[in-house]
């Protein structure tokens, strides 16, 4: 779908005296507003609060990445949920507290603790989920199928390309 005119990206594209300008300030202009939105704490809190969850977004990370996960090792989740093992820890002590997770020992190795989502912690991630999924849905309700398909093809081959370019010392010349 096409952006209306004088919107930020229609302005990006022709700059402000209607010439062509640098073919990548719109690709850079709508990763930074995206960005910004998602880890907007504004966001974070709409969604939560129209889920019914009253957790800080780290914590509700970890949550979801637990979801209907097996019980996994805390090295694991830090993974899944694209943190570092010191912050899960400390979110999983919050989740524990509120009843929503639980850590156990391997039944196979008893010096590796595993983490799971309790019942209630599976429903509070799902309900979490559904809030997001129907957010989105919404978003894109007018676009066509084609259009969802092709920016899901597109986002995952820029985050793909992105982690597969290095930054090079000579890009700052």
């Amino acid at each position: 779908m096409s952006p209306p005119d004088g919107s930020p990206a229609s302005q990006v594209r022709t700059g402000h005296a209607g010439r062509a300008v640098d073919p990548l300030a719109a690709v850079r202009l709508g990763l930074t507003r995206l960005g910004r939105l998602l880890s907007s704490r504004r966001v974070h809190a709409g969604m939560a609060s129209a889920a019914g969850v009253a957790l800080p977004e780290q914590a509700m990370n970890v949550l979801r990445a637990l979801g209907d996960r097996d019980p996994l090792p805390v090295g694991d989740l830090a993974r899944a949920a694209r943190m570092d093992a010191g912050a899960v820890s400390r979110q999983l002590r919050l989740l524990e507290e509120a009843g929503l997770a639980e850590r156990r020992d391997s039944p196979q190795h008893g010096s590796i603790v595993l983490v799971v989502a309790t019942d209630e912690g599976r429903t509070m991630a799902r309900r979490f989920e559904r809030v997001r999924n129907s957010q989105l849905s919404r978003a894109l309700a007018d676009w066509t199928d084609e259009e969802r398909e092709q920016l899901g093809r597109l986002l995952l081959r820029l985050v793909d390309d992105l982690q597969a370019t290095p930054y090079l010392s000579t890009d700052g010349d």
